[in-house]
């Protein structure tokens, strides 16, 4: 695809983006409400053909644990099936090595086979499962004090090291103590684990919010189960 460019998405993009990701699913898509948050914090990229956006990513990165966490990978129904999300995908991940990042991270639905089996082929493998939506409160017991770092290390163990948030947008990383100190505001302990909005085990929550958690459990309103993958980066990776 010679005719096909990549690039920092800008605002004069938005307009083409909401076009085609509006209708991506039978409940519409999110991406129209965040598409010029991202563009002004210049993480988004765009794919081109002869001057229409035919793809969307976005890169947050992480430097804290350096890594790169891909959202929002979208491809204009028109083109797909071009490899347009392959080489969108490939673009961003030697963007992270440039910038110095060792790992990229992403979040599918587990139906969503197509794009699995895309995150594959591009060498990610599976990390973590999530159960996702808006969980009922439960009958938790609020950490306080030298104790939260405790439990903190031991969700940590739980889940290889790997910590999920829902501030501002749904991200997974990999994680270590200080750097998830920093990411919530309080810690539960009940039927699982909270970390803030995430929930080692069940649903673990004092309030109804959206929860991302390791097992199912009490939810009022489920999104479903996405899976978490991973991805090693390397010097080789920019030169691919």
């Amino acid at each position: 695809m010679n005719e096909l460019t990549i690039r920092k998405a800008s605002s004069s993009d938005a307009e083409q983006v909401i076009g085609f990701t509006r209708n991506t699913f039978q409940w519409g898509d999110y991406i129209p409400s965040v598409i010029n948050e991202w563009i002004n914090e210049g993480t988004a990229y765009v794919a081109i053909i002869k001057d229409r956006i035919v793809g969307v990513v976005n890169m947050v990165l992480i430097r804290e644990t350096s890594t790169a966490w891909l959202e929002g990978i979208r491809i204009h129904p028109s083109y797909r099936r071009m490899g347009i999300g392959k080489a969108l995908t490939e673009y961003v991940l030697n963007e992270a090595v440039k910038n110095g990042i060792r790992y990229a991270m992403l979040m599918i639905a587990d139906w969503n086979e197509p794009s699995r089996c895309l995150a594959k082929s591009l060498g990610f493998h599976e990390v973590l499962t999530l159960f996702t939506g808006v969980a009922r409160p439960s009958q938790v017991s609020i950490v306080r004090g030298e104790a939260i770092r405790e439990v903190i290390r031991e969700a940590l163990k739980r889940t290889n090291g790997y910590f999920c948030t829902t501030r501002r947008h749904w991200l997974c990383t990999r994680a270590i103590e200080d750097f998830v100190m920093t990411m919530i505001d309080e810690v539960y302990v009940g039927r699982g684990i909270g970390l803030g909005e995430f929930s080692i085990g069940p649903p673990t929550t004092p309030i109804k919010t959206e929860v991302l958690a390791t097992e199912g459990g009490d939810f009022e309103n489920y999104y479903g189960k996405f899976i978490v993958y991973e991805k090693e980066l390397g010097q080789a990776q920019a030169k691919a």
